[in-house]
């Protein structure tokens, strides 16, 4: 299901990554300064040569914002952090989300504080019962031997934060992990990217907190974002 039309699109290639949140990439002969909005580490997809996708954009700093790397059949992984949540805003107001329905929850508050300087993605309100239900959602682009999506790839004392925070608001919390890669076949952790998340992980999930995902990809040849899998499978 296409979730999100992209237009102006540029195909390039990756140089090399400058920083956390810059990108040199070749569009034919001429080199840009991409921004990347991903703070993962990325190192399976910024790497020389490997093919992105890139929109044009008026800045000092940068010359274009990448938005999606090649990954499998011609598919791109969609590591803009910002397109993904736009994906799931469409998906969630089109009603493909089988765990929320927008029937049954409304949209209430993006970045809705939570316990102790804590900002939420998301705040939704069941329509009967005024039940909150505060939502963060986690990207993870990192593919496994086994074809899951994973996440983190690298240590994140923002996400321990966030989990810490939904643990202690149950039940009215849940959580989310976008796979933003085209034919995965669930997600769970990496471990190795963050021992501490995992461990919070495993904790959240024996004290009943909800951990959804989805899977979702951009496909050139329609120039979209498509939702995969709805409700794709979680081990945790």
């Amino acid at each position: 299901m296409e979730l999100l039309k992209i237009e102006s699109f540029f195909q390039a290639r990756v140089v090399k990554r400058l920083n956390r949140f810059a990108v040199l990439v070749k569009k034919g002969e001429k080199l840009l300064k991409a921004h990347n909005t991903n703070s993962g580490r990325l190192k399976e997809f910024l790497t020389e040569g490997k093919t992105v996708l890139c929109l044009p954009k008026r800045g000092k700093k940068t010359d274009c914002k990448l938005f999606a790397v090649e990954d499998l059949n011609g598919l791109f992984a969609v590591t803009d952090t910002n397109l993904q949540m736009v994906a799931f805003e469409k998906a969630f107001l089109k009603g493909l989300l089988p765990w929320l329905s927008p029937s049954r929850w409304k949209l209430e508050k993006k970045n809705a504080p939570l316990g102790e300087n804590s900002l939420i993605d998301y705040l939704f309100r069941e329509r009967d019962t005024g039940k909150p239900l505060y939502l963060e959602v986690k990207s993870a682009v990192l593919r496994s031997s086994d074809n899951f999506g994973m996440y983190p790839d690298c240590p994140t004392e923002r996400g321990r934060k966030h989990l810490r925070e939904l643990i202690e608001n149950l039940p009215h919390s849940g959580l989310l992990f976008i796979c933003a890669l085209p034919s995965v076949g669930g997600f769970k952790p990496y471990c190795k990217g963050d021992e501490e998340i995992c461990k919070l992980l495993k904790t959240a999930k024996e004290r009943g907190l909800p951990i959804r995902a989805i899977s979702l990809h951009f496909n050139p040849q329609k120039g979209a974002i498509v939702l995969e899998n709805p409700d794709l499978r979680v081990e945790i």
